[in-house]
């Protein structure tokens, strides 16, 4: 039984006076991990140079990041042992992990190009190909699968995850950052996400209702069982949206 789960990932609202992720002008974007609290006291997140102009160093002393979801190696990883995870717990070889998150408008090439103009946008899609949890699951991969593993955050390098950790490798042909960012337009009482999207209850979200509709998205959860018709046809709501920018398939042969 295959299905799509949503996750939220990136700077996110708490961030956005020290990280950004920027969407210019032509529907491009760059994906900017979000910063936590947890690194040395006298030393700043390692962001990759190209990701500067969209993060405040004087304000990351002290923070931490990792890139998750690790676009480059198609991997993702998360803690299932929280609350927010827990669903990926369930997810199986097949399902599709679709990403989404906070962009801001950006017309410059500093912090100052940004707008305040802000929106969530579907980012990229991993088609689940192998799982892993545990250094048994990790050594059944073969060694350039293990390697795209390692490189994920959640091993660093390593052989061994604590207990409810997962690493969730994609499919290289059928997963992807996408090359233009899909506004879920949230602002619109008749946006995507409106309808195509429910609450973890299966009731429609409605455009700024209580609650917010963000409190039903925040947690990973399968949206979508493509073997449900209902659920079908809200994902080729979104399937539609993403091939119209992304030469993407969410779908596979769905």
């Amino acid at each position: 039984m295959s299905g799509i789960y949503v996750v939220n990932v990136g700077a996110n609202t708490s961030h956005s006076a020290r990280a950004r992720s920027p969407i210019f002008a032509d529907g491009s974007f760059k994906y900017v991990s979000f910063p936590y609290r947890g690194g040395d006291r006298s030393s700043s997140p390692e962001y990759p140079a190209e990701f500067l102009p969209f993060v405040r160093m004087d304000r990351l002393v002290g923070w931490a990041t990792h890139a998750d979801p690790d676009w480059k190696n198609l991997t993702y990883g998360d803690f299932c042992g929280n609350a927010r995870a827990a669903a990926l717990a369930k997810v199986q070889a097949g399902d599709t992990l679709l990403f989404w998150g906070l962009l801001w408008e950006h017309t410059g090439r500093s912090w100052a190009g940004f707008t305040g103009r802000q929106g969530w946008y579907l980012l990229g899609a991993i088609r689940v190909q192998h799982i892993v949890h545990d250094r048994a699951s990790l050594m059944l991969l073969s060694r350039t699968e293990q390697a795209r593993a390692r490189a994920n955050a959640h091993l660093d390098g390593g052989s061994d995850l604590d207990d409810g950790h997962r690493i969730f490798l994609g499919n290289p042909t059928s997963s992807i950052r996408f090359a233009r960012a899909v506004d879920l337009e949230a602002s619109r009482p008749d946006g995507l996400l409106y309808k195509a999207f429910t609450s973890a209850d299966r009731s429609p979200l409605a455009c700024n209702s209580k609650p917010h509709w963000s409190s039903s998205l925040r947690t990973c959860r399968k949206m979508w069982d493509l073997n449900d018709s209902a659920d079908l046809a809200r994902a080729r709501l979104v399937r539609r949206e993403i091939k119209r920018l992304n030469d993407y398939e969410l779908l596979g042969r769905a």
